[in-house]
């Protein structure tokens, strides 16, 4: 028997591999899992197989041979699964706009409704603890989270905001983004007017308490003003529903435009209230609970048992706590 000269026998293995190249792409099969590897089967781009304990994906379409096993032709089949990138999201014409410097400048990116992980965020062009300032759509709403999958802490936007404050500031990780407000954790006392309601509801969404500041906001309102019918009348140069005074209002104005992303209004039962709302947190946040919030929102920063105003008369911020507070726990407050 003659031996074939091993040019002629590299020949034929080239002649080989050629027209299983060219016959496979006439007839391409699907990419698939297709199992363990088999001579003279064809193979598409991305089909993977098994052969010897291993998984391995095809490069170039082809029909194999015996001794074109995956480990032994590298140029054919790559060790290990194809990996499917994340789909970077298409960008959004119409949604919220989140801004990388405060009063709207620097980078801007804008999402529609979803919910963002970290990872969704990046592909959007959104880095890691990012955001200064927002731009929220008429009735959109935004819960940006301090860490990934939507945790850590949660603060809530209903409209723009030119600066989001030192506690928000570049910790956004991840975002829910959604058209209307989000379902309320509370029921609306039956002596809340609804119009009322509506107004603690936007408040609680902005700063995302979950329902239970309206009712506090609600308890405070019906001390002040009763849901606004003691009004006419009143002695109180205070503003509206919430009744904070002039000089008050004044010194916290800046801070209402950074929370809220507007001018106050005095005119504005809502903006009453965000105002008074803003400036009861402040309270309840500088001087540990609720409780000793409403002695000092009613009485001040400097309030004690036994205060008196400059007239000599007592300041009752206990008495005025007490009543508040009981409404609200009545209402179903948990705090």
């Amino acid at each position: 028997m003659k031996k074939v000269p091993a040019k002629a026998l590299s020949l034929v293995v080239v002649v080989a591999v050629f027209l299983s190249l060219y016959f496979t792409a006439l007839s391409p099969a699907n990419a698939a899992a297709r199992g363990a590897w088999a001579p003279n089967t064809a193979y598409a781009v991305n089909d993977t197989v098994t052969y010897s304990g291993s998984t391995y994906t095809c490069l170039q379409a082809h029909t194999s041979l015996a001794g074109w096993e995956p480990s032994n032709v590298p140029a054919l089949w790559k060790s290990g699964t194809p990996t499917t990138p994340t789909p970077t999201p298409p960008p959004a014409t119409n949604g919220v706009t989140f801004y990388a410097d405060i009063n709207y400048g620097g980078k801007a990116v804008t999402l529609g409704t979803g919910n963002y992980v970290l990872s969704q965020l990046n592909a959007a062009g959104i880095p890691n603890d990012w955001m200064s300032s927002l731009k929220v759509p008429g009735g959109w709403t935004v819960e940006v989270y301090e860490n990934d999958n939507f945790g850590g802490t949660k603060w809530t936007y209903t409209a723009n905001s030119s600066w989001v404050g030192d506690t928000v500031n570049d910790k956004m990780s991840s975002v829910k983004i959604y058209t209307g407000s989000p379902p309320a954790s509370v029921t609306k006392p039956s002596e809340v007017p609804s119009h009322i309601w509506t107004y603690v509801m936007n408040v609680d969404n902005a700063f995302g308490k979950g329902g239970d500041f309206a009712l506090l906001l609600s308890a405070v309102i019906k001390k002040e003003s009763s849901f606004g019918a003691g009004l006419p009348g009143s002695p109180s140069a205070g503003d509206g529903l919430m009744q904070v005074e002039p000089n008050t209002r004044n010194a916290y104005l800046s801070q209402f435009s950074a929370k809220f992303g507007r001018s106050y209004n005095h005119s504005s039962e809502q903006d009453q209230v965000c105002m008074g709302a803003l400036i009861l947190d402040e309270k309840i946040v500088r001087f540990g609970n609720i409780y000793n919030g409403l002695l000092h929102y009613n009485g001040g920063d400097y309030w004690y048992p036994g205060a008196t105003d400059s007239y000599g008369r007592p300041i009752l911020a206990d008495q005025y706590a007490n009543a508040v507070y009981a409404t609200y726990q009545g209402y179903g407050g948990k705090n």
